[in-house]
């Protein structure tokens, strides 16, 4: 069968439902319950047959995963405009690149602490239910949030931070979002530790 409108439709459907409902996209292999007939009825169809002639099949997943981990609750004429697609470029690039792009977070956050006095361990510390260093950078796009994600895989602080930072907005939306994002992200996990090795510890 020819990929086309309707096969982005129900991409879009799958990845918004993973990230606004309980619907896990990878337990459920992306199966969405979407009929065609209902589909050829909906004022919007235009914007889905736009996106599968200029993204291919392999790429559309991507796409849309990239622009509702940047806000769960877009509509598809948003995420088809100029914005959308500076998301999914930056998205790839992390993705094609992961060893350039990871390390030179690692880099950003240690230069941060450096320049602090504070130590690795520090950084990821909640002081009086404020929000680690580390988190902060994240808040202000200084280190991407696939490399959080990395960083939580391996150092497990978010269970820590659910816990004592007090705020109840900025991070529970973070972490819904780190949450949603995670089964996306794919990494070699060794050569991950490496390059966490290489920035934080072996430093001259």
């Amino acid at each position: 069968m020819m990929y086309g409108g309707f096969d982005v439709f129900k991409t879009y459907l799958a990845v918004k439902n993973h990230f606004t409902s309980d619907y896990d996209y990878h337990k459920y292999g992306g199966r969405v319950t979407a009929k065609l007939e209902s589909f050829t009825k909906r004022s919007d169809r235009y914007f889905f047959h736009k996106l599968s002639k200029r993204y291919a099949e392999r790429d559309i997943l991507d796409y849309f995963v990239s622009n509702f981990a940047v806000d769960g609750n877009k509509w598809i004429g948003n995420v088809i405009n100029n914005e959308g697609a500076e998301n999914y470029t930056k998205y790839r690039k992390y993705k094609d690149g992961f060893d350039y792009h990871f390390r030179n977070d690692c880099v950003a956050i240690r230069n941060d602490l450096d320049n602090r006095s504070i130590l690795f361990d520090d950084g990821f510390d909640v002081v009086n239910g404020q929000h680690p260093r580390v988190l902060r950078l994240l808040l202000r796009k200084k280190i991407h949030l696939q490399t959080a994600i990395i960083l939580d895989t391996v150092l497990s602080f978010s269970k820590v931070w659910d816990k004592k930072i007090e705020e109840k907005v900025v991070w529970p939306k973070i972490k819904h979002t780190l949450n949603k994002l995670r089964p996306f992200v794919m990494y070699n996990e060794t050569q991950a530790k490496l390059i966490m090795k290489e920035v934080f510890v072996n430093v001259n």
